[in-house]
């Protein structure tokens, strides 16, 4: 009975299936990244001799350029280049003294990711994908007000990372495809190091040191320019092998 169920169940899960089958196309991808504190990115709290700090990561921004190669009609490929921009607020506090000041973490993202399609509808369909992600960050970064001096030191140049995706898409006949989803980056090691000191009357009197993990979860919009099917270019006769053998001449 079970192996009737099953296939009974590929059956019906192929029927649903449905992909962008020898279509490339090319789109633009918008999406806020949020942090989170279940995978490690959430606020941290760092406490040394009466001097309290705090480093929360906030929302933050990606956008980019995003190409899509259907190569079945159930699989595609899809990858891009991607502006990415993380914020992050250090505050302190001294002896009934507060100050807070903002970072800026400037990236570039490399996304590669699998997709597999599921026919939801005539127009709507579902995806879940994975892949790796080459992280990029051209510079350290720094920041300074009247009692604190933060320098964030890049880990790595190159930055290699998991992602995973999973949404919904609109597709239309002549106007392209609109989709809307959540993702999932996870970088194998903290992206910066994080080096803060409190300065009173120009003399530092107090430091201490964090890593900044860069996970994060995002929402996801994608837009596709139409693109029709790439087509078969027809062999010429000449193009053609002869089946047969010449007749030799008499």
């Amino acid at each position: 009975m079970k192996k009737y169920i099953f296939i009974v169940f590929l059956g019906l899960t192929a029927s649903l299936v449905s992909a962008q089958e020898k279509v490339t196309t090319v789109g633009f991808l918008i999406k806020p990244i949020f942090a989170s504190k279940f995978f490690g990115t959430g606020t941290q709290d760092l406490s040394l001799n009466d001097f309290n700090y705090k480093i929360s990561q906030n929302t933050g921004f990606s956008g980019g350029l995003v190409i899509r190669k259907g190569y079945t009609k159930t699989l595609s490929l899809e990858f891009g280049i991607n502006y990415c921009r993380r914020n992050v607020t250090l505050e302190s506090l001294h002896q009934g003294v507060s100050s807070a000041s903002k970072l800026k973490i400037i990236g570039y993202e490399i996304p590669l990711s699998q997709l597999i399609f599921v026919r939801l509808s005539k127009n709507i369909y579902m995806n879940v994908s994975a892949g790796a992600c080459i992280n990029m960050f051209p510079s350290d970064v720094q920041v300074t007000n009247e009692v604190l001096y933060a320098l964030g030191g890049r880990k790595l140049i190159f930055n290699p990372s998991l992602i995973a995706n999973i949404g919904f898409e609109y597709r239309t006949i002549d106007n392209g495809y609109f989709y809307l989803g959540t993702s999932f980056n996870r970088p194998f090691s903290p992206i910066y190091g994080l080096g803060i000191d409190y300065i009173i009357n120009n003399v530092v009197v107090n430091s201490a040191i964090a890593n900044l993990k860069g996970s994060y979860l995002t929402l996801d919009f994608k837009y596709f320019f139409h693109e029709d099917p790439e087509r078969k270019k027809a062999k010429l006769p000449s193009d053609k092998q002869r089946k047969t053998k010449p007749s030799k001449g008499k």
